[in-house]
């Protein structure tokens, strides 16, 4: 789908659609928007609503949460890049995970600010900087991604894509049968890469597999990447 905004020359302040459920929250990002004399198009609680309004309006910046009721904000976001190439885009997040973060970055996001310390300042700086056509990360992703890159024995390193996406689907407690029909391999295939999987990462038991998973932000969304088995 072309991107309809190419070449209109719209006038008129940057139009920014905000897809976040947690409704005060959706409120403060409005309120800080409209004090940067940005023009607040739409508010959506749910990614099918953010799609459809993003399709319909055609704004010039989305603030887009990850983690939806009905989706993947990552996922919605994909889909929005390939869509409207000049469509610039914000990841906002609680989950500052090492998982999302590098998620967030291997998808290209255009900048990125943590949920759990959403600063003023920061916000004005991170939305100025994006519309301006860089990129802006907060201090969360750079330092989740910096000790991944330093750490010569992270899961990153060690781990192909699919092992990460099967150790996703070991993290959400499946069997080796579940995760078989998932993947369209045997059970004795999965069993044998988790055997793989601990024995990379020095871990000995499915349990604390699961809680590794889980503290990396491995179960929250699948990997961007589906290599074929």
């Amino acid at each position: 789908m072309p991107d309809k905004r190419d070449g209109e020359g719209r006038g008129g302040p940057p139009r920014v659609i905000i897809v976040e459920d947690q409704q005060l929250f959706a409120q403060f990002l409005g309120l800080h928007c409209l004090s940067m004399g940005l023009n607040v198009v739409a508010t959506c609680p749910a990614v099918a609503e953010g799609l459809d309004a993003c399709r319909t309006l055609l704004p010039d910046l989305v603030l887009l949460d990850f983690f939806l009721a009905d989706g993947d904000g990552l996922a919605a976001a994909r889909i929005l890049m390939a869509e409207f190439p000049a469509l610039r885009i914000i990841g906002i997040s609680s989950h500052c995970d090492p998982w999302t973060m590098i998620q967030v970055q291997r998808l290209g996001l255009h900048g990125f600010v943590d949920k759990q310390d959403p600063k003023p300042e920061e916000l004005t700086k991170a939305i100025r900087t994006v519309l301006s056509g860089e990129t802006y990360y907060t201090q969360a992703l750079r330092r989740a991604t910096s000790t991944l890159r330093n750490d010569p024995n992270a899961f990153i390193r060690v781990l192909s894509d699919y092992e990460i996406q099967i150790l996703s689907l070991i993290g959400l407690a499946l069997t080796d049968e579940e995760i078989g029909v998932r993947l369209g391999i045997s059970p004795g295939t999965t069993q044998s890469r988790r055997r793989d999987i601990m024995r990379k990462l020095s871990i000995h038991t499915t349990p604390k597999l699961i809680h590794f998973a889980i503290v990396n932000g491995l179960t929250r969304t699948e990997p961007l990447r589906k290599p074929p088995p």
